[in-house]
């Protein structure tokens, strides 16, 4: 059995590559969101707990990543855990 974690950090990956996206993983868990030439174009802070978790969506901009979006969503919650996941389409 996967951990429930699974769900949204699989959709993360899954998302990115339909971009053209490559999913790399950093040493302390951020997920980097890199083109063909290595450039990181968003990165992914995310953090799990039994209850709920937590998204800090940075994106590419002048100078470096700039934060876009925080998130943190209750397991419960499916409608909020779908309208997450088409934030990430629509990304």
């Amino acid at each position: 059995m996967r951990p429930v974690s699974y769900l949204v950090t699989n959709f993360i990956e899954k998302t990115m590559n339909s971009k053209g996206l490559s999913i790399f993983i950093t040493t302390d868990g951020k997920y980097l969101a890199m083109d063909k030439s290595y450039d990181t174009i968003f990165k992914f802070d995310l953090a799990f707990s039994d209850n709920d978790f937590t998204c800090k969506i940075l994106i590419k901009g002048d100078g470096g990543l700039v934060l876009k979006d925080t998130v943190n969503i209750p397991w419960t919650n499916g409608n909020a855990l779908r309208e997450f996941m088409e934030y990430l389409r629509q990304l």
